[in-house]
């Protein structure tokens, strides 16, 4: 499902849309944590460092644990 639609509702070519920024996403993820960054996300009102692990923490919390 993609947002309030199914995707049989949608033209093809947003369902297209679709896949390719899910894949984009991955590869993104799957490149910041290769290289042993977090991903930022937006979580509780706000930005947050996700680690590979699953660990989740504040912003500012993440930049003191980097260096």
């Amino acid at each position: 499902m993609i947002g309030p639609y199914e995707e049989k509702d949608l033209p093809s070519w947003a369902v297209k849309a679709n896949e390719a920024m899910k894949k984009a996403t991955k590869a993104a993820i799957a490149e910041h944590w290769r290289a042993g960054r977090p991903v930022y996300i937006w979580r509780d009102e706000q930005v947050m460092a996700l680690f590979e692990d699953g660990t989740c923490v504040p912003a500012a919390e993440a930049k003191k644990l980097e260096g």
